[in-house]
């Protein structure tokens, strides 16, 4: 019985000593396999300098197909918005498409739509969605438009790791296979395998998925060895797997790549002339789709045959009247007024294009602490004359639940000169309820500036704007603007025959000196003059219509600002100046600083009876995540911002991907960027006042929370958030 025992015992041990080796063997495999595919990667990245900067220009043809299969649908998807890229009957459809590429060295690609032809489908998935996709260089930091971390990248062991998986021969080279894998679950990370050729350690083909928004996605690309298309896509194929609240779509596209011109980089003994104007670089709107259902014409073009399903779909639609409904140059009323009532929804109609942000769109929701809920509308014109020149009309409606007031403004802009930005723009807006400036010299002399203004309730007058203005580019980079505003201030009566500054208890003689200003309408004519001037600004001719694109210098800009009393009825004559600069600095991969500094004062005050700045004022709307930093504190009161008659703000903001929450894998998942607020105020009723904040956002919307500090003391917290889904 003991020997029995004992042997049982020694059965156990081997097993567990088995186990121990094998799980040892394993883990030691894997380390193998880990550091030989660490090694291999980082060959590709001792390479990548050189060979991002290989091909210099080529020119290309791309046949793409594309079929769309509605695997399940429910009510909802009558109402799906149109960023989603769905068919608005829910049928199966099929496109196919030749599209020209110029690609100019570093990243710059132009795609211009030849012929299009198939059933009812969307054209701007492929417009909008598809290309990007495929307008792609492997040796960039960055896929897809910025939105993916490649993981051949500089600082591609911080996201992934990577597993060797296997190794084959083909045409006389060996090709590596190696697994990538996300540390963390991100939309700005993907998952898949590269293919690494040996001794040249360039990428033979990828094979990666991902998801970003609602869609799921599936590249898989082959890159042409070392011949005519070294380094260059030859075919693709692309999938995207939309499983949305019941709702599942799954789209296939299709894709081959014909060279007609080829460039490699030469390096040039002389530095070349620095060329801003980067139009050839940029892909460029095409004003009408061009439909072509020759099939004679297709027959030479297509480089890869439909299949049977794809004839299929052509055959059932090719009786139906209508069927080519390919551009967005219709006008669909009917079938979309469900929609536009609840999203956001865009038409467009020959050379006229609007949007309607919709009725009840939940999306036009935002909060933050110092307006409660916010709920606005949006609506947006803009005509295209054959001369370039555009009419715009933008107005937004919004009403700030926790003030309960209505903030409205109607910009129409005129386009005059799109080769140099010439714009005349008119302007009638409501700003924000303020105050008598003379309140400015009773504030310095009786309260200390810990003034709180909820006690004092001191918005006595609406406001109301209209401005006329104008602006044309005098050189590159260097704008003039000039104009004229003219100002309505008109009493707010209070029911209760106390003022609020005697229920504040400041005496009645206060009272009884701003007792005759609450009857009193102000009228104020200011002519405005100012100039704008960015060093080494890059540009790019959209059509007919210049547009800025960015610069390595600042932008910089002043305004001179004069009432002119006895003009229209103006009672106001004073002379104010303002003046900014600001900058955004790529910092690193996906990151960026970004700053912005200014400052205004009145010069001269003979009678000012406002003290409103251009430049520093409260925002009645939220703003979203991609507007500027400029001019907002998201925890300082409205009434601070006419509390002077000088001040001078600066903000910096620092933009980087997912850090904080690395460590909590269900929270990044969706998590595309972080953000880090530092602001300061100085005004002589207000000498330092602080907000830091931290925020964070992605496709849906964004957050953030923030903390004031009045004199370096604690003062106040408050959160803001706003939607950006389908902006």
């Amino acid at each position: 019985m003991k020997k029995h025992i004992y042997g049982m015992r020694m059965k156990i041990y081997f097993l567990y000593i088995s186990l121990f080796l094998l799980s040892s063997f394993d883990i030691y495999a894997k380390k193998v396999d880990r550091n030989k595919a660490d090694s291999i990667i980082l060959k590709v990245l001792e390479n990548r300098d050189y060979y991002e900067s290989f091909i210099d220009t080529y020119e290309a043809k791309i046949y793409i197909k594309g079929n769309s299969l509605v695997k399940k649908k429910n009510i909802l998807y009558r109402f799906a918005p149109d960023f989603l890229y769905l068919d608005r009957k829910g049928n199966n459809t099929f496109v196919e498409a030749v599209v020209d590429v110029n690609f100019n060295s570093p990243n710059f690609f132009n795609s211009q739509i030849v012929a299009v032809n198939g059933t009812k489908k969307h054209i701007d998935d492929i417009r909008e969605r598809v290309i990007h996709y495929l307008n792609m260089k492997i040796y960039n930091s960055t896929l897809f438009n910025e939105k993916i971390i490649f993981p051949g990248a500089k600082g591609a062991f911080k996201y992934y790791r990577f597993e060797y998986v296997s190794q084959t021969d083909t045409l006389n080279h060996l090709i590596h296979r190696i697994k990538v894998i996300p540390k963390v679950r991100s939309q700005q990370l993907i998952s898949g395998f590269l293919d690494i050729v040996d001794g040249l350690w360039t990428i033979s083909s990828l094979d990666i998925n991902g998801k970003w928004e609602f869609t799921k996605f599936r590249v898989e690309t082959e890159f042409g060895l070392p011949e005519k298309n070294f380094l260059l896509p030859l075919q693709s194929k692309i999938t995207f797997n939309l499983n949305l609240l019941g709702n599942e779509i799954v789209n296939h596209y299709f894709s081959t790549f014909s060279y007609s011109h080829i460039r490699k980089y030469e390096s040039e003994t002389q530095p070349a002339e620095i060329n801003y104007d980067l139009s050839d670089y940029f892909k460029t709107e095409t004003d009408s789709i061009p439909i072509v259902t020759d099939e004679q014409f297709w027959t030479e073009n297509r480089t890869i045959a439909l299949t049977p399903y794809e004839k299929y779909l052509m055959d059932t639609n090719r009786d139906e009247p209508n069927k080519i409904d390919l551009s967005s140059d219709s006008i669909r009323n009917q079938q979309n007024l469900p929609k536009g009532i609840i999203a956001s929804k865009r038409f467009r109609y020959n050379n006229t294009q609007m949007s309607y942000s919709g009725l009840l769109n939940p999306l036009k929701l935002a909060y933050s602490k110092l307006d409660g809920v916010v709920y606005w509308q949006q609506f947006r014109f803009r005509h295209y004359y054959a001369s370039g020149q555009t009419l715009q009309l933008n107005p937004d409606i919004g009403f700030v639940f926790q003030r309960e007031q209505v903030y409205f403004n109607v910009p129409v802009q005129w386009h005059f000169q799109p080769r140099r930005l010439g714009e005349i723009s008119f302007n009638f807006r409501n700003k924000n309820q303020t105050y008598n400036a003379t309140t400015i010299d009773m504030i310095d002399k009786e309260m200390p500036d810990s003034i709180d203004f909820n006690d004092l309730d001191l918005e006595y007058f609406h406001h109301l704007n209209l401005d006329f203005t104008g602006k044309y580019e005098i050189a590159n980079g260097l704008l003039f603007k000039a104009g004229i505003s003219y100002e309505w201030y008109i009493p707010i009566k209070y029911k209760n025959k106390e003022t609020p500054l005697l229920r504040s208890g400041l005496g009645e003689e206060v009272d009884e000196d701003l007792a005759d200003l609450v009857d009193d309408r102000y009228r104020v004519v200011t002519p405005m003059i100012g100039i704008t001037w960015t060093p080494g600004q890059y540009y790019r001719f959209n059509g007919k219509q210049k547009e800025y694109i960015g610069s390595a210098f600042p932008t910089f800009s002043a305004e001179c600002i004069w009432g002119v009393k006895g003009l229209l009825g103006s009672n106001s004559d004073f002379v104010q100046i303002e003046t900014d600069m600001q900058q955004k600095i790529p910092v690193g991969l996906m990151s960026s600083f970004q700053y912005y500094i200014g400052a205004g004062k009145f010069v001269r005050t003979h009678s000012l009876y406002f003290a409103d700045f251009n430049l520093f004022q409260k925002r009645n709307f939220p703003q979203s995540w991609d507007d500027p930093i400029g001019g907002v504190f998201h925890l300082l009161n409205g009434e601070w911002y006419s509390a002077s008659r000088t001040y001078a703000q600066a903000h910096f903001m620092y933009e980087f991907p997912y850090t904080v929450f690395r460590l909590f894998r269900g929270i990044t998942k969706d998590l595309l960027k972080e953000r880090i607020y530092i602001s300061q105020l100085y005004t002589p009723t207000l000498p330092s006042y602080t907000e830091l904040g931290y925020g964070i956002g992605n496709f849906i919307g964004n957050a953030g929370v923030f903390v004031s500090f009045h004199r370096g003391e604690y003062k106040s917290i408050g959160a803001k958030f706003t939607f950006d889904l389908g902006k």
